[in-house]
């Protein structure tokens, strides 16, 4: 009897460790699900960056979905000339939600155009909308992102985390000189 009841407690002692390791298994699965690459999880870029940085991996997640956002044609053709002689500064932060919408759409919009991309300058800052660099220092970088047009070196206007209308109304509305405010602006 004694024996019986040895071995009664090994075997369900042994059951009970197995199932330990099968919950401690699944419990790892869950958790590995969970904690799988996320937008968050990317390294932040800091100051100046080429445009191919945030075409890359893993920043290619979001860029080249929001890339082939489509614009109105007609907004396009009057954008082509407006942007002439403008050059263009990005700020924003490859944290930011906004900024990976927004940005890659911008690039589209400049490629369908055929920008001149030397005249266009991607700043990426931190959570706290600065750089090492302190390039964003007298620019008023309060959301990200922060498209700026210039003109003969001069701030013309600014899209400030997302467009009022589309961006390609608003930046041919700032660049034609015409109203506009930013969502911020009062």
């Amino acid at each position: 009897m004694k024996k019986a009841i040895v071995l009664f407690a090994i075997v369900t002692l042994f059951f009970a460790c197995g199932n330990d390791k099968k919950n401690k298994e699944q419990g790892a699965k869950e958790i590995e699900a969970e904690t799988e690459m996320t937008i968050e999880d990317m390294p932040i870029l800091l100051g100046v960056q080429n445009r191919k940085t945030i075409e890359s991996k893993p920043y290619n997640s979001w860029f080249t979905k929001n890339y082939m956002y489509q614009p109105n044609q007609k907004a396009l053709a009057d954008l082509y000339k407006a942007l002439d002689n403008i050059t263009i500064t990005i700020f924003m932060g490859t944290w930011c939600e906004d900024s990976q919408l927004q940005v890659p759409a911008l690039y589209g919009i400049l490629d369908a155009i055929k920008y001149d991309s030397e005249k266009a300058t991607l700043i990426t800052v931190s959570k706290d909308k600065d750089t090492p660099e302190g390039l964003e220092k007298g620019m008023d970088i309060q959301y990200v992102p922060t498209i700026i047009l210039f003109k003969n070196g001069k701030e013309i206007g600014r899209i400030v985390e997302a467009p009022v209308e589309t961006l390609e109304a608003d930046l041919l509305k700032i660049a034609k000189g015409e109203a506009y405010k930013h969502t911020y602006e009062e």
